[in-house]
């Protein structure tokens, strides 16, 4: 495949928030990256995708951790062996791993860059045999832009405030530690946060939804009737399973088994290595309760985060509840 330049313009960006490093924002929508991504860019642009690949997207702690392992075992005759014994990571790597590691330990000077980059999906995946499965929490339009036409892509939403919260219980270790709750989401509201704006980020993927190889579900949805949604992602992958095969894979993915599982959980991973995620207060997976948002806001910011999710709804019919 011909490479192509980014077509994207990237500009220098600093919040108020930014202590340390430096933040850029990309294209039209104004998404918010690490410095780091400059360098990367074009690369994930222009990433080879395979036809027998399956991608799963969403903004980071909208329950894509859970999905990827649902994924992988629709796709690999349920083989929970192999699930218990290798980390999700490696079975479904993150395809913007440096991204996420220099955001999140940009902090740690023993951090050894070097085994990071070696490590890297981008350096990784283009040897792994087929078929690969992995997974991304950038935007479609920041992807390989024959992605949809090329292969299957799931994409998992979740209510915006619900997303701010968990994001923020995960940032506030290294990056927001003397930032209070309200500082923090009027950045994540005016997209200052990396990644951000989410809004736009879900509408890229909700405007393909009737594509064919794409497959728009929301943790709302997979939450209240798991097993109806295996059996919609089941079709969508042309794999058929009997009810009670769907049944054993909602006790597998049941929040109490999901959080106890350490190679889904986080706990073998350089997160856990350098101490962003721990057992207890600051575990990768949380609650997993929809809703649990409004336990972190005050009705001033109840009524504001209101607003903002109608400001953004309107003239959409995205399935979340204001």
């Amino acid at each position: 495949m011909a490479k192509v330049s980014f077509p994207y313009a990237i500009d220098h960006f600093k919040s108020e928030t930014d202590c340390t490093r430096e933040l850029v924002q990309v294209g039209p929508k104004r998404y918010v990256f690490p410095g780091i991504y400059k360098e990367l860019a074009s690369q994930y642009y222009n990433f080879e995708v395979r036809p027998d690949d399956i991608f799963l997207l969403g903004f980071p702690r909208s329950g894509t951790t859970r999905c990827q392992e649902a994924i992988w075992l629709l796709n690999n005759n349920l083989d929970y062996e192999k699930a218990k014994s290798a980390v999700i990571d490696d079975r479904c790597p993150l395809l913007e791993l440096e991204i996420q590691y220099s955001t999140l330990l940009v902090s740690e000077n023993n951090l050894d860059d070097d085994l990071l980059h070696k490590a890297a999906p981008l350096i990784s995946l283009p040897k792994a045999t087929s078929p690969r499965f992995i997974k991304s929490h950038m935007p479609l339009t920041l992807l390989p832009p024959s992605l949809l036409d090329t292969t299957k892509v799931v994409y998992l939403a979740r209510d915006p405030r619900d997303v701010a919260v968990s994001y923020y219980n995960i940032l506030k270790l290294k990056l927001f530690k003397d930032i209070d709750f309200e500082q923090y989401w009027n950045d994540f509201r005016n997209g200052e946060i990396i990644l951000t704006p989410i809004f736009e980020h879900i509408k890229e993927a909700w405007e393909q939804r009737n594509h064919p190889n794409l497959f728009f579900l929301t943790y709302e949805d997979m939450t209240k009737d798991l097993p109806s949604t295996l059996r919609q992602m089941s079709q969508f992958f042309g794999k058929k399973y009997t009810e009670e095969q769907i049944r054993g894979l909602c006790k597998h993915l049941s929040f109490d088994n999901f959080k106890s599982n350490k190679c889904v959980n986080g706990e073998q991973t350089l997160l856990k290595t350098y101490g962003v995620i721990n057992d207890g207060v600051n575990s990768f997976i949380r609650r997993g309760k929809i809703g649990g948002w409004e336990d972190y806001f005050s009705d001033e910011l109840k009524r504001n985060a209101e607003q903002w999710m109608a400001e953004n709804l309107a003239g959409t019919d995205l399935p979340f509840v204001i």
